[in-house]
């Protein structure tokens, strides 16, 4: 994705299309849909995905836009390029279309570094710039 088009679309101010939101149980995904706030044409997705097979405790978030991948960010999970999880993938030009691994460190303004389900759910739809006030979540069993 060229660089200003992921800049645009980062910045866009998005809810999702349901305000009562689905946490993925462990060793399963959810997906979420969302819409720019005032472009409700521009479309994304939300994964949370805790599917690990290996590590039990596996939790990746995924940012996908109708034009493509946009972000993913591994909470808990393999290292890339001997850079240890928390770490973020932007599929950009800059950032090599998400070849690059960058530590969620160096994100001063990321909210919150929990690998908590739910907490770093809201974390990743503020970075995002996702509405969060008046959701409500659950956990699901299966």
């Amino acid at each position: 994705m060229k660089d200003k088009e992921y800049q645009q679309l980062h910045d866009l101010p998005k809810e999702l299309d349901d305000y009562n939101v689905n946490i993925a149980a462990q060793f399963t995904q959810s997906k979420i849909q969302g819409h720019g706030k005032f472009t409700a044409n521009e479309k994304f997705v939300v994964i949370q995905n805790r599917k690990g097979h290996h590590r039990k405790n596996n939790l990746t978030y995924v940012l996908r836009s109708k034009k493509g991948l946009m972000i993913r960010i591994d909470i808990n999970g393999k290292t890339h390029e001997h850079i240890p999880t928390p770490h973020v993938h932007i599929f950009d030009e800059t950032h090599n279309n998400g070849i690059d691994a960058i530590p969620l460190s160096v994100f001063k303004n990321y909210p919150d570094l929990s690998d908590d389900a739910t907490r770093s759910l809201i974390a990743f739809l503020d970075y995002n710039n996702f509405e969060t006030q008046g959701l409500t979540f659950s956990q699901n069993l299966v």
